[in-house]
């Protein structure tokens, strides 16, 4: 059975990587180190540390986790993500990369389900509660709030970067219809999809302060426009024996058309959220 979320991105990156994300494009050229240096600046916004305790919500292929146990040299990390393929892959990367405690950790489950936040007997509760590019994707985000502040530890903090609606986005407009098309095709539940006084309420009634929305739309939605718009089968750097041809590439083509018209529209802005749970 085939899965909405797998492993067509490793056609995306160069050998040895396997990110899945926007990328941060402020001074990254490649795809790999963009998506890399999304993933740090949300790393340097929750401020990661050594006496970090990391769940992470939506690893991916396990890059992000990588990340969090070299650079910032977190003490653990543990996690759900919704594909099997994925969560395969990121044991086995975890696992070979010499980190078999947190191949172990992580698990394959659907991030509203309480059961896979579950800890073991005398193990510590997460201080971070990590969504790299994938919150916008979750069933209910609400909920994922709920879930994170409850399991979290006391002043424990959430991170992710995700998508907002324009303070300047019309509900009732053509281009709002053609927005909600393009959510259904993407697996993005409308709901999911509110302006940033919307979202503040959301974790503030979720049990957050703290709480910080910054926008980087302009270095995150057109430099993976512009990235998607040069894919082609013959010149992206699959590895042996993979390749999604025309149809893979067709879809982040129109991806990256559908970001761009977003942002030159001023429909959606793409921000990176902190926030700390109250006391």
């Amino acid at each position: 059975m085939s899965e909405f979320h797998d492993l067509a991105e490793l056609a995306l990156n160069r050998e040895g990587q396997s990110w899945g994300n926007l990328g941060y494009w402020q001074s990254a050229t490649g795809y790999s180190d963009a998506c890399r240096a999304l993933a740090r600046l949300l790393g340097e916004q929750a401020k990661l540390d050594s006496q970090s305790v990391v769940f992470d919500a939506g690893f991916g292929c396990g890059d992000q986790l990588l990340l969090w146990l070299d650079h910032f040299c977190v003490a653990q990390v543990r996690g759900a993500n919704l594909s099997r393929s994925q969560t395969s892959y990121a044991k086995a990367r975890l696992a070979n990369a010499g980190f078999p405690a947190a191949a172990h950790a992580i698990m394959q489950g659907d991030i509203d389900d309480p059961e896979v936040w579950a800890v073991a007997p005398n193990a510590d509760r997460p201080s971070h509660v990590l969504a790299l590019d994938c919150a916008y994707h979750f069933p209910s985000r609400v909920e994922f709030f709920s879930l994170a502040r409850q399991h979290l530890a006391p002043l424990g903090r959430l991170a992710l970067t995700d998508f907002i609606l324009s303070d300047h986005h019309q509900t009732h407009s053509l281009a709002h219809h053609f927005l909600c098309w393009m959510l259904d095709r993407s697996h993005i539940a409308r709901a999911n999809m509110v302006d940033r006084d919307h979202y503040l309420r959301q974790l503030q009634d979720s049990g957050f302060s703290d709480i910080r929305i910054i926008d980087i739309s302009e270095h995150v939605m057109p430099g993976f426009a512009r990235f998607a718009q040069q894919l082609h089968p013959e010149n992206t750097a699959a590895p042996s024996g993979w390749n999604t041809g025309w149809p893979g590439m067709l879809k982040y083509r129109l991806t990256g058309r559908f970001l761009q018209w977003a942002y030159r529209r001023s429909i959606l802005r793409y921000c990176v959220i902190s926030a700390t749970k109250t006391a």
